[in-house]
């Protein structure tokens, strides 16, 4: 426990020294992004790779650097927000559906018989988990980058999408200690409950709503008034909990899956860096949709 705490407390120390220099520079949100997606890309392909699957390398690279030469031209191009993500998306998606085609088409054992082991039936998961991996990494990253970049006030949105998957972690823990006694999901985390996915929902909840009104609300002055921003912010941050286990869920299968207890264990006591960031994949894309939702129709 003492170690867990220690690493804690140096890993948030960490995350705070590479993400608020962006708040002065955004183009400095690139220390925060490029080290968290290379590693966290590194152990998803090891992952995949000792439970025998084999997703290609080069592919996801050449995925995954789709969205810094966007960034990049993005920032010539003098893009808004909407603009460079539905751009980002397109060339994504139509790149990770040539990813699930190509890999069975370009891998010779595709063509042995699809009963083998190495048959066409395990390349085409290959190729989707190379896709997945793509979309799992540069999905979320890519909206960080861009709402700090590109929208107004985007940073403290992305601070939201950045430690609300935290937040929800801490409150459900203590609901789940305190208050725990009906199983969620025992057959991925024993220990999650009913009770403590409640208490998470609703702590950040709470948290996000009154930081958004103490914060965001002085700052991008809503036209929806301080009541229903009240009232949008506690239901975005419901859904940031929400997405935040789901994702936690989603990291617990892949590891029950491949067979491993971390993805790896650059943090001692508390694992790898996907086991850090699992649940902040999902909550980034949350809280740039809830900047997109206020600049679109309350601004």
């Amino acid at each position: 426990m003492r170690q867990r705490v220690i690493t804690g407390f140096i890993f948030a120390i960490a995350v705070a020294g590479l993400y608020i220099p962006s708040l002065f520079l955004p183009d400095l949100i690139l220390l925060f992004v490029l080290p968290v997606g290379i590693i966290g890309t590194y152990e998803l392909i090891k992952a995949f790779k000792s439970g025998g699957f084999k997703p290609c390398v080069p592919l996801i690279i050449a995925g995954e650097s789709i969205g810094l030469v966007v960034y990049i031209v993005s920032r010539f191009l003098a893009f808004d927000l909407s603009k460079v993500l539905a751009f980002f998306m397109l060339l994504i998606l139509s790149f990770c559906l040539a990813s699930v085609i190509l890999v069975p088409v370009v891998r010779q054992e595709a063509f042995s018989d699809a009963s083998d082991k190495g048959g066409v039936g395990n390349t085409f998961v290959d190729g989707a988990i190379t896709a997945g991996i793509i979309i799992y990494i540069a999905f979320p990253l890519f909206c960080l980058i861009s709402c700090v970049g590109f929208g107004q006030n985007g940073w403290y949105y992305m601070l939201l999408g950045v430690v609300s998957s935290w937040m929800s972690d801490v409150f459900a823990y203590f609901a789940g200690v305190t208050l725990g006694k009906h199983k969620i999901v025992p057959h991925i985390s024993p220990k999650k409950s009913w009770e403590g996915c409640i208490g998470g929902v609703i702590g950040c909840a709470v948290i996000v709503a009154l930081y958004s009104d103490l914060v965001i609300y002085g700052l991008d002055k809503p036209d929806i008034g301080i009541v229903g921003f009240t009232v949008l912010t506690f239901i975005f941050g419901m859904f940031l909990s929400v997405v935040s286990q789901l994702g936690d869920w989603l990291a617990s299968v892949i590891k029950r899956r491949v067979g491993i207890k971390d993805y790896g264990n650059i943090f001692p006591g508390h694992g790898g860096m996907m086991d850090r960031f699992d649940s902040t994949f999902f909550t980034i894309p949350v809280g740039c949709l809830l900047a997109l939702t206020i600049s679109v129709f309350f601004r």
